[in-house]
């Protein structure tokens, strides 16, 4: 709290000019007096910045609450001079209002994704540690506070991209406080990144996807009980179609529907178009051909559209989600279903976990491996930005792909290798 700097108190009434019985003005009417009804004592506002102030003076004659309410212009007055304000607010009730004016923007669909993810870190993170501070008193110690705070509550140190969301959080919270008075700019506190250096993605290599491939067809058909083969075969498609298009697993894929499927045609060539709605909000991308294989198995498996031809199925724009099991149902559990599949196949000895997210990876690593793909265009059809392309998958070197980067041998050079 800023420290309470005591003006001196001024001997003489300040002059005064009486409305009525019940109001007076005081310094040209930027210091009000006046009394409410069924009480004796004055109350007192006064205007500063264009903004009123309301104290109660608990003076019952007009000359003592008159040098109450002028002393405590002064003392705003001269607070303003030296950068402190007047009042403050706790950081919760703050934070809230921040929180639901992001939350109406996305409502109103003129807030950008990224949005739900600040909503997200000042309700679990940054309300939590942070309501009962006002606001204009988070300082270096509070702040390093809640980095020992947020480490033990996440189990880890979270990772540099993660803290510049919550500083990203934080800083708007202060700044709508700053923007309302309740706090001064000068007091902002610099926040600070030491978060975990991000590391490559785990990802398969150009073997390991081919031993996966193989070892799901003869995999998925094994199971103590029905629902577990439904489970295993729904997995296979649901990584070869992962590995084959880019897809990030979970909100992109889990809410894929029939309709979100089309036919396009280029240079007189179909494709397969998909529109997803996720992270980054809503974005088409092209599937690689075969998948059309992965997607047709599904659709023999679902009883209400098997009878349909493929393109019939597209065409008619069903509005059902594509993952499902043989019941109709929509499961939650392809996470463990896949890890048992990385147990069984034994492709995490390698010490590097892979989730389902690694197919995301592994797709654009073998693009660029392969070099199917520019930089920028597998930007466009993962729907991430330049630079994170260039940071997770940066690793794929010039002697990975130098026959792509070499081209053709020509001339009296143009021999076999030995």
């Amino acid at each position: 709290m800023p420290k309470k700097i005591s003006v001196p108190r001024k001997t003489s009434a300040p002059k005064s000019v009486a409305i009525s019985d019940s109001l007076i003005h005081l310094r040209d009417g930027d210091v009000v007096l006046y009394k409410r009804e069924n009480s004796d004592k004055w109350q007192a506002r006064y205007k500063f910045k264009n903004k009123w102030h309301r104290i109660s003076t608990k003076e019952r004659n007009a000359d003592y609450a008159g040098k109450v309410a002028c002393e405590e212009y002064d003392r705003a007055r001269f607070l303003d001079d030296e950068d402190i304000v007047i009042t403050s607010k706790k950081f919760g009730a703050v934070a809230k209002v921040v929180a639901e004016g992001l939350q109406s923007q996305l409502d109103s669909g003129k807030g950008k994704v990224v949005y739900q993810t600040y909503i997200t870190v000042i309700n679990k993170y940054l309300i939590p540690f942070f309501k009962n501070y006002n606001i204009n008193s988070i300082d270096y110690d509070a702040l390093v506070k809640f980095d020992e705070w947020r480490e033990k509550e996440m189990g880890k140190k979270p990772r540099a991209s993660t803290i510049t969301n919550h500083n990203t959080a934080i800083n708007r919270v202060l700044e709508y406080a700053v923007d309302m008075g309740y706090m001064s700019k000068v007091h902002l506190p610099k926040l600070q990144n030491d978060g975990a250096k991000s590391k490559p993605r785990p990802t398969f290599s150009k073997s390991e996807y081919k031993s996966l491939t193989t070892f799901m067809a003869t995999w998925c058909k094994k199971g103590h009980m029905q629902r577990t083969k439904d489970m295993r075969e729904l997995l296979r498609d649901y990584v070869l179609i992962l590995a084959n298009t880019g897809m990030r697993h979970g909100t992109e894929a889990l809410g894929l529907k029939w309709k979100d499927i089309e036919w396009i045609t280029t240079d007189g060539e179909r494709f397969l178009q998909f529109t997803v709605d996720g992270k980054t909000g809503s974005r088409t991308l092209i599937a690689r051909h075969n998948t059309q294989d992965y997607l047709e198995r599904i659709q023999l498996r679902n009883d209400g559209i098997k009878t349909l031809n493929f393109d019939a199925l597209l065409k008619k724009r069903v509005d059902d989600y594509v993952f499902k099991l043989r019941d109709g149902t929509v499961s939650a559990n392809l996470n463990g279903t896949f890890r048992h599949l990385m147990r069984d196949s034994g492709l995490n000895k390698n010490g590097a976990n892979k989730t389902l997210y690694s197919l995301r990876h592994t797709y654009a690593h073998l693009a660029l491996l392969e070099g199917e793909m520019t930089v920028f265009d597998l930007s466009q059809q993962m729907g991430t930005s330049v630079k994170m392309i260039e940071k997770y998958y940066g690793h794929v070197k010039p002697s990975h792909i130098a026959r792509k980067v070499a081209g053709k041998r020509m001339g009296k050079h143009k021999v076999a290798a030995n």
